[in-house]
């Protein structure tokens, strides 16, 4: 390590000790915890009723104020004082204050910890001057591939439907009761019911897993079944608290916005109303449970069930509402050691499906499709208009969009394998390789060729792309093949890239200035202007 790494390691480590230093760990694990959920909550509470955001500002603000959470709740599980004293659930306002500020510092100390890893990886410079860090300025770079991997949906389906609470809200107040500063809500079984077919409505289309795939443990649909009925009771909990402050509740309901719940009562609902056994629930919810799993740096969206280490779990309505159960479930696995090789071959059975959905639409549109080996690669699929003399190509990816560097590195080697193999497609197809052009595509030499790579849920960033060989999500691809039936034209959309937002128009750049620690620096932001 040169005397420059060292003085970036040095930087890093003082800020990860700056951030860290918040005295709401003094208290104990269990009321740190519990105090920094309930002041998310009352975002919650703010974001949703009472000054309601606009829907592209708040689904921002809640992958935002997600992230943010888990580091202070990491410091806590690593560093706070791990008593089993009984819960205080009034409102402290030195507590508050001090998850209020913490929670506003770790917007600064994301940014700091995507800075310091894509140094390490060399994919930045830092320069450092005094009390600050000038980085390599990003916002001049094709940062319309990180805007798309935001923009666009991993699917065709609507995942932004919203959940009518009017269905519930009846059956709701007469299972809930309400005192002066807290409420609690009675899981009927009508009440559960009503939520779960409520949910189902909006979140199946966002499950798109084969049911049938099988962990150690459970299955994907056993996952599904428990996943959503929690999710069912905290929705439940939340609309329950909306009505606590109509009702003129104390603290607008803060003592109650965090469900605490005794770990064997919560297990007894799921098992009941999921119809899933009670082993297969406690197996789910130990991997599911923040710091579980021998995960090292948790993250509340793969693992949101809170123990709060005195016989009590606690569930945040708000992240149980607002995360993508099925992908972060994918992250979780890909994480334990004793999921992983089972993971990998189930990825391998995923690629063959979606090739399969191709080839049923193609098919609907009236194009040919071929698929097979040829020499050191594979032609995952080749759709072929025979009438107009076109085949386009398709690599085909799937894994989950990364969730942090090291896994943005991981996927990025995938997908320039893919462009590598996409290449030497389109170089075997010019110089006519005949087990390409009669064995496995079955067309003339004349025919025009285009070759892409398809990825379902990230196309990386600017630096995996390659001129030659567009990326693109498959299920934008199946909507423009869908919408155009045509594979002219939307050859001739992805050669030009048009399937990119624009700069300006769909989305703008600028810089954040950031401080922690005494030191100071500018990171860029993306600011979406449609979703």
């Amino acid at each position: 390590m040169n005397e420059h790494d060292e003085l970036i390691k040095k930087i890093e480590q003082e800020i990860d000790s700056d951030f860290g230093s918040n005295k709401l760990k003094e208290i104990g694990y269990t009321q740190a915890v519990w105090t920094l959920l309930s002041v998310v909550e009352d975002h919650h509470l703010k974001m949703r009723k009472i000054q309601p955001l606009p829907d592209e500002q708040l689904y921002a603000y809640v992958d935002n104020l997600i992230n943010w959470l888990s580091y202070p709740l990491q410091v806590c599980l690593k560093e706070a004082t791990n008593n089993s004293a009984k819960l205080n659930r009034q409102l402290i306002n030195e507590d508050y204050g001090l998850a209020q500020e913490w929670i506003k510092k770790s917007k600064e100390y994301w940014n700091f910890c995507l800075i310091f890893p894509l140094y390490h990886r060399e994919k930045i410079q830092i320069n450092v001057i005094g009390s600050e860090l000038f980085t390599t300025d990003l916002t001049t770079l094709e940062l319309e591939y990180e805007a798309y991997n935001r923009l666009v949906t991993k699917t065709g389906n609507d995942s932004n439907k919203r959940i009518d609470p009017n269905k519930v809200i009846q059956e709701i107040i007469y299972n809930t009761k309400f005192n002066t500063k807290t409420f609690t809500v009675n899981f009927s079984s009508k009440l559960v019911s009503d939520l779960i077919y409520l949910l189902k409505q909006v979140t199946l289309s966002r499950y798109n897993l084969p049911e049938e795939w099988q962990f150690s443990d459970f299955t994907i649909s056993q996952f599904k079944s428990i996943f959503i009925t929690t999710q069912a009771l905290s929705l439940a909990w939340y609309l329950a608290r909306e009505m606590a402050v109509d009702k003129g509740i104390q603290s607008l309901g803060y003592s109650s916005s965090v469900w605490v719940v005794r770990k064997q009562e919560l297990i007894s609902h799921i098992t009941k109303y999921s119809k899933q056994p009670k082993i297969t629930v406690q197996n789910i919810y130990d991997k599911i449970t923040f710091g579980n799993a021998g995960i090292r740096d948790p993250d509340i969206a793969t693992q949101p069930l809170i123990d709060l280490h005195n016989g009590h779990y606690a569930i945040s309505p708000f992240i149980w509402l607002n995360i993508d159960a099925e992908r972060n479930l994918c992250v979780l696995l890909n994480q334990i050691e004793s999921e992983q090789k089972t993971y990998s071959k189930l990825v391998e059975n995923k690629e063959s499906i979606l090739r399969n959905e191709f080839i049923k639409l193609a098919k609907s549109l009236g194009f040919d499709c071929k698929y097979g080996v040829i020499e050191k690669t594979d032609v995952d699929l080749a759709i072929i208009d025979r009438q107009k003399r076109l085949c386009l190509v398709m690599e085909l990816k799937w894994f989950i969009e990364p969730a942090e560097i090291r896994e943005c590195d991981n996927r990025s080697k995938e997908l320039s394998k893919g462009i590598k193999q996409a290449i030497k497609i389109a170089n075997d197809y010019k110089s006519c390789n005949k087990k390409l052009i009669e064995q496995v595509l079955h067309i003339e030499p004349d025919y025009e060729l285009m070759t892409i790579v398809v990825s379902k849920n990230w196309i990386g960033h600017f630096d995996v792309q390659n001129s030659e060989v567009p990326i693109i999500k498959s299920g934008h691809l199946m909507r423009k093949l869908e919408s155009s039936k045509s594979l002219d034209e939307t050859i001739s959309w992805l050669k030009k890239r048009e399937y990119l937002p624009k700069r300006g128009k769909d989305f703008d750049i600028g810089h954040v200035n950031i401080e922690l620690g005494g030191w100071k620096s500018k990171w860029y932001g993306i600011k979406l202007k449609s979703i």
